[in-house]
């Protein structure tokens, strides 16, 4: 019986949630890696650069113009801010975190002949991907509805006791919500408009990769690489709606709405790569990265709290049909992100410096979730992403100038929305700026980067209430190496 009633509950929740799956595919596949300093600062146009250990998620065939071995490590700061505008209220938040770009170690082997195969390097380590932390905070007066009228709606033709527990039944048992007198099954509440109304979003985490790569150096013109990539995705997330009586209407006072997520996945991907030198100044590349095929587990608790003026409180938990407490809500799934295709061209200015640019190929409305137990069903889910996301062509690009020992870079990138026209955030797209300096000797080398990432976006908290965002993210990242 009881596993009956697990099944049937965690079925009625993913109907519920099933545009928020579709919302964490493009959550989980944009990428904006904070890998090492120098890489950063150029923008990330890094598909026909190398000798640089980003070289293993860019394009491992950079790794072939490592003349010796090296280790490296890139800690760094990050900033996210966001300011938010709901009802002509405006807003801001912002959270600091330490960061780790990069771990890794590059190995390398010399033939000592100059036709073939004339070196050969490995690399191993950690490397991030994505920063997810974030704090967002959203207040404003909302003469229209309320989060109440958004359960009534849910509960509206359903028996209490049938209420969805980690929804429509805490409003329920809170007493923000209540069946009409004389009527089967109808709800009304004791929140009265307008209503003052709060939402705050404090985010964690971010995803990771695992990486092992070879590269491979042939007579000094033609350069592959392959790279094997094991993902970790760690994310925690903390929303709270919050609603109060601003005018004193009636007993109610304010209640809040909270909804823990921590999301724990895993996955792998496989990177081809090869660059060219057609002259002895210009350097092309491309790079192929296979879907990451990752399975996600999610655990998922919502509670409520309500206060009126007589000073009754409830603190209410999600029960089952028969009253009993339950516990935290699990769900596992499957997620396979899109296919990623880069091409680059760099032209080597002498010994004065470098420019390069790049292409990224992403096609969004490919990313596809599937099941992982007998009674879910992805497919309106999928055909959701490929009627909401796109095709993207994402351009970087970036330069160096020497000047000795010491380098001062810049770069910059424009990622479109992944959003097609006619959907909220078809105009959100990201916009790039890099910048750093670095030193390097015969054994060792510094390099600090730079890159300011900056975002709008529409956030609906629920219906059409939808709050304008201005995101802001800072990263500050240290490399430092030594050859051996």
């Amino acid at each position: 019986m009881k596993r009956l009633v697990s099944s049937i509950l965690a079925i009625s929740l993913f109907t519920i949630a099933q545009s928020q799956y579709v919302a964490d595919a493009i959550r989980y596949s944009q990428n904006f890696p904070s890998i090492t300093a120098r890489s950063m600062s150029m923008g990330g146009a890094f598909t026909s650069l190398g000798g640089d250990f980003s070289s293993v998620y860019f394009n491992p065939a950079g790794l072939a113009l490592y003349r010796s071995s090296e280790f490296v490590v890139s800690p760094g700061l990050g900033y996210a801010g966001v300011k938010s505008r709901y009802y002509a209220q405006n807003n801001e938040d912002y959270k600091y975190q330490f960061m780790f770009g990069n771990l890794g170690y590059v190995g390398n082997y010399t033939s000592g002949r100059d036709n073939g195969l004339v070196s050969a390097s490995y690399a191993v380590g950690y490397l991030r991907l994505n920063n997810l932390s974030c704090d967002t905070y959203i207040r404003g007066i909302n003469e229209y509805n309320s989060l109440a009228d958004y359960f009534m709606d849910f509960a509206n033709g359903t028996a209490p006791e049938y209420l969805e527990p980690f929804y429509e039944r805490l409003a329920f048992d809170a007493y923000i919500i209540d069946t009409v007198p004389g009527a089967e099954n109808e709800y009304q509440t004791p929140v009265f408009l307008p209503v003052g109304q709060r939402k705050t979003n404090d985010s964690k985490g971010g995803t990771g990769e695992w990486s092992f790569a070879l590269g491979l150096n042939f007579s000094n013109v033609f350069h592959a690489g392959l790279g094997l990539g094991f993902q970790q995705l760690r994310y925690n997330q903390t929303m709270i709606h919050s609603e109060f009586d601003e005018y004193d209407y009636n007993h109610f006072n304010n209640f809040s709405f909270t909804e823990d997520l921590d999301v724990r996945g895993t996955g792998v991907s496989l990177k081809l790569g090869m660059m060219v030198r057609l002259l002895d100044v210009i350097r092309i590349g491309g790079s192929l990265h296979l879907p990451t095929f990752y399975r996600i587990t999610e655990e998922y608790y919502n509670t409520l709290r309500s206060e009126f003026d007589d000073n009754s409180v409830y603190d209410i938990k999600p029960t089952d049909i028969e009253g009993n407490e339950l516990s935290a809500g699990t769900f596992d799934y499957k997620l396979n992100t899109p296919l990623r295709a880069m091409g680059g061209a760099s032209v080597q200015i002498g010994t004065f410096g470098i420019v390069a640019a790049d292409v990224e190929f992403v096609d969004y409305s490919s990313m596809r979730l599937r099941e992982s137990d007998d009674y879910t069903d992805f497919q309106e889910s999928n055909r959701e992403i490929e009627s909401v996301y796109k095709p993207v062509l994402n351009i970087k690009a970036g330069g160096e100038v020497r000047l000795g020992n010491f380098s001062v870079r810049a770069g910059g990138g424009y990622y479109p929305s992944p959003y097609d026209a006619g959907e909220l955030n078809k105009d959100a797209d990201y916009a790039e700026f890099t910048t750093g300096l670095g030193y390097r000797d015969k054994n060792i080398f510094m390099d600090l980067g730079f890159s300011g990432l900056v975002h709008g976006e529409k956030y609906n908290l629920y219906w059409d209430n939808t709050a304008d965002l201005d995101q802001f993210k800072y990263r500050l990242v240290l490399s430092l190496g030594i050859r051996l």
